[in-house]
């Protein structure tokens, strides 16, 4: 595999600071509930106990973090 195999293309580079900026746009709770279930792969309850939540407001959170991600992608 050479360098160039390992390089982003200009929209993979494009698509990759997107996503980072919805990132940083989430509260730091939307954050972390979302890196809890989409990268860790804990579930709604375990992430209500350990952010002191109801599964609802887990569930909020999760919406709002795919609504901020998916304005961000779209541009």
């Amino acid at each position: 595999m050479s360098d160039e195999d390992d390089r982003l293309s200009l929209e993979e580079a494009a698509q990759l600071a997107r996503a980072f900026i919805a990132l940083e746009r989430m509260s730091p709770r939307t954050f972390r509930v979302f890196v809890s279930s989409q990268v860790e792969g804990r579930r709604y309850a375990e992430i209500a106990r350990r952010e002191r939540m109801t599964i609802g407001q887990v569930r909020r959170h999760m919406r709002r973090a795919i609504k901020i991600i998916a304005r961000h992608m779209a541009d």
